[in-house]
């Protein structure tokens, strides 16, 4: 008889539980926006020189932006026997009136870099020089 009176209890709170579910959550106009900026760089190359990669991205907030977002990728990739030079430079914004670049209440910016710089011997011309692996 207990067990009839907790899933009665259960099924009632599982019930009405979504109307109360509103007063818990922050209203729609406390949230912010929201900029987001990937930059990947890959460098293959046959030089022992390390590639210079660089990523600079300007995100800029409106001073009341509310719901919106920006997302900006970029992918820079080099093989070769040379080693490279890639450069991000990137302008993201979002929102009216006045602009900042420090993100304001409830806005959130995001800045991802990913650099890889792999030597491959078989895009060097010099490698097989030194293997002792006979010229044809």
């Amino acid at each position: 008889m207990k067990f009839k009176f907790l899933s009665v209890g259960l099924f009632s709170l599982t019930v009405v539980s979504p109307l109360f579910a509103p007063s818990f959550t922050r209203p729609a106009s406390a949230l912010g926006c929201v900029i987001t900026d990937v930059a990947v760089q890959v460098d293959v190359s046959g030089s022992k020189t390390p590639a210079q990669q660089t990523h600079n991205p300007n995100q800029q907030f409106g001073e009341n932006c509310t719901g919106n977002s920006v997302t900006n990728t970029s992918t820079q990739v080099n093989t070769g026997p040379n080693s490279a030079q890639q450069n991000v430079n990137s302008n993201s914004v979002v929102g009216g009136g006045a602009t900042s670049n420090t993100p304001g209440k409830g806005d959130v910016g995001v800045k991802v870099h990913v650099p890889v710089d792999v030597y491959n011997p078989a895009a060097d011309p010099n490698f097989l020089n030194g293997v002792g692996v006979p010229k044809r």
